[in-house]
């Protein structure tokens, strides 16, 4: 164990990995969640949400264009198990682990293990670099 760390430590290994493990945290987040609600991801919606999820309909300034005059429909509901599509369902007291489901609307919801898995993978595009640039001043300050 002690080989180990020291491999770790000098060799900077673990700025290498440290992405994949961001990324793996976000990978397990989101499959406890499924797991917890038996392959259902709830979304925290409010009915104006659910009712554009549900119901996509033409915009105003398309509906002025053509002129044609939209009939509202009453606001469509989820099926009777609360599902939205196919994976995704509607948040209820219900569902578990309900902090770390879809809860953040940034224009599409996200969940917190969506913010990991971007995380992760975002620092794995420029950890190579730093990690070329640990070795070789550890290289370099050995020299001297």
């Amino acid at each position: 164990m002690n080989k180990l760390r020291r491999l770790f430590r000098s060799s900077c290994l673990w700025i290498l990995l440290a992405p994949y493990a961001i990324f793996g945290l976000g990978v397990a987040s989101n499959q406890a969640v499924l797991i917890a609600n038996g392959d259902k991801f709830p979304v925290m919606l409010n009915a104006r949400k659910l009712d554009k999820i549900l119901n996509p309909t033409i915009d105003a300034d398309l509906e002025k264009i053509l002129g044609i005059k939209i009939v509202e429909k009453p606001a469509p509901k989820p099926d009777p198990d609360g599902m939205i599509d196919d994976t995704h369902c509607q948040m209820t007291s219900k569902t578990h682990l309900n902090a770390l489901a879809d809860v953040f609307d940034l224009g599409s919801i996200y969940s917190i293990g969506d913010f990991t898995l971007y995380l992760g993978e975002w620092l794995m595009g420029w950890t190579p670099f730093v990690w070329g640039y640990a070795v070789i001043k550890k290289a370099y300050d050995k020299e001297l």
